[in-house]
C-alpha cells in the first residue's frame, strides 16, 4: 500500500514494507518526478511484495476450501503425486494494484489431491482473485490458474489443475517457394491445458533464439529449415498447418504424440 503524506515543500511518498520495521520515504517535487517515484517505488522497492507471514493459518468457522485435484498426461488423467501447491489472494491493477498474500503451501498425496481451508479476508471477497501456482521440477511446466468471483465466506471449490510434463519437438519445414504475394505458410504447434491456463510452445532456431512459425514471401525461399522447442510429453501436440498457395487456402490440423522426457521430430511441406 503506497500512502501520500506532505512534508514541508516537498511531496513524501511512503512505502510501508512487509519485512521492515521502518517506512521508506522518498521526497521530490511532485510535478517533476511523480512518474519517477511511482516506478522506483513499485519496481525497486518492493511496495507490492507478497505478505507471507501467516501462511496455513488454521481456520475454525466461516472458511473457503479449495479442494485441488493435480493430474498430468493425456486427458488429464494421471495423478501428480508431491507436486507443490500453493495458494494465494492478489488484485492485478494499473497502475497500483495489490500483490495480496500467500494463503497456504503444501504437497499433493498419492492420488494428487490437497485440502487447502483459510478465512477469507473481506477485501479478497469484493475484489481481485485467488490463484493455484503448481511445481513439480524441471521436467515439468510451471502452472498457474486464477479463480475469480468468489464472493462469500463457507464457499467450497472443487478444482482441477492439470501440469504438463516437458518433452521436444522439432519441426522440419520444407519446399516453401512463393510465386504470389499473397502466398503464406504456417505450421504452429500447441497442446491442450484441459481447463487450465494454457502455455505456448516457443520455438527456436538452431542458434537458440524466438523464431516465428510462419513464412510470407518476403521472408524468401527455403527448401528446409528447422525449428525446435518444448512441448507437453505424455500427451497429443497438435500441429495447426496453413497453407495459402496460388490463391487456394488450406487448413489442417495434424497431432504427434511424444513421451515424457523424448523428442519427436514432425516434417511439413509447402
Amino acid at each position: 500500500m503506497v500512502s501520500f503524506y506532505p512534508v514541508q515543500r516537498f511531496t513524501s511518498l511512503t512505502c510501508h514494507l512487509q519485512d521492515r520495521q521502518q517506512p521508506i520515504i522518498v521526497k521530490a517535487n511532485m510535478k517533476l518526478f511523480l512518474p519517477i517515484i511511482l516506478i522506483t517505488l513499485l519496481t525497486g522497492t518492493g511496495c507490492l511484495k507478497r505478505d507471507e507471514r501467516n501462511v496455513n493459518e488454521p481456520c475454525r468457522d466461516s472458511c473457503i476450501t479449495f479442494l485441488v485435484n493435480v493430474r498430468t498426461g493425456l486427458n488429464s488423467s494421471t495423478p501428480l503425486r508431491n507436486a507443490k501447491v500453493e495458494l494465494g489472494w492478489s488484485r492485478p491493477a494499473t497502475p497500483i494494484g495489490d500483490a495480496g498474500r500467500l494463503i497456504a503451501t503444501g504437497n499433493t498425496d498419492n492420488n494428487g489431491f490437497i485440502l487447502m481451508r483459510f478465512a477469507a479476508k473481506d477485501k479478497e471477497l469484493n475484489s481481485g482473485k485467488y490463484y493455484i501456482t503448481v511445481k513439480n521440477g524441471d521436467d515439468y511446466f510451471y502452472q498457474n490458474d486464477s479463480y475469480y468471483g468468489i464472493e462469500r465466506k463457507d464457499t467450497t471449490l472443487s478444482v482441477n489443475v492439470h501440469v504438463p510434463s516437458k518433452a521436444n519437438i522439432r519441426i522440419v519445414y520444407k519446399n516453401f517457394n512463393p510465386t504470389d504475394s499473397a502466398d503464406f505458410f504456417q505450421a504452429g504447434p500447441y497442446f491442450l491445458s484441459y481447463g487450465s491456463m494454457g502455455a505456448g510452445v516457443e520455438m527456436k532456431n538452431s542458434a537458440g533464439q524466438p523464431a516465428n512459425t510462419h513464412f510470407f514471401p518476403s521472408d524468401g525461399s527455403f527448401n528446409r529449415l528447422e525449428l525446435s522447442g518444448t512441448t507437453a510429453g505424455d500427451q497429443y501436440t497438435y500441429i495447426g498447418i496453413l497453407r495459402k498457395k496460388n490463391g487456394v487456402r488450406e487448413d489442417v490440423i495434424d497431432s504427434i504424440y511424444i513421451p515424457k522426457g523424448e523428442s519427436k521430430t514432425y516434417e511439413v511441406s509447402y
